[in-house]
């Protein structure tokens, strides 16, 4: 009688470092393109030091486009084992407040086009607009 062939898994530590003699490849998805593989180099990951767990980050070789995952301590540590550059990540107390892009629309009313002919209107006449120019809303 033989024993079916099962995979045993041991727990065990996280693989030792590769050299640099050996190159590893990283294989992740990419939301918008599914699986891509990538170099060490082309990984970063961000470690909370209070848990061990982060993220990590990488741009898309087929898209182009930012990607950012979570990894929990076992993730976290294989990045690690194949030479991916580690950033200590600051609590979220600590963190400063994320710039808001430059394209953002600010708080308020969106600007119809109502409002650029009433605009229009408001340039060709002369006694509004001197009012609005010495008003000092400017």
């Amino acid at each position: 009688m033989t024993l079916p062939n099962r995979a045993i898994r041991f727990k065990s530590e996280p693989p030792a470092p590769i050299t640099t003699s050996e190159m590893a490849t990283i294989r992740t998805s990419c939301p918008g393109c599914g699986e891509v593989d990538l170099n060490p180099d082309a990984v970063m990951v961000s470690v909370d030091q209070e848990t061990g767990e982060g993220s990590y980050k990488f741009t898309c070789p087929k898209c182009t486009e930012p990607v950012e995952k979570r990894a929990d301590r076992r993730i976290v540590a294989l990045l690690k084992s194949v030479g991916v550059d580690v950033v200590e990540s600051l609590a979220e107390a600590e963190a400063p407040a994320p710039i808001p892009h430059p394209e953002s629309p600010p708080d308020g009313p969106a600007f119809t086009a109502d409002d650029v002919i009433n605009f229009h209107f408001m340039l060709e006449d002369e006694e509004a607009l001197q009012a609005f120019l010495s008003s000092g809303t400017v």
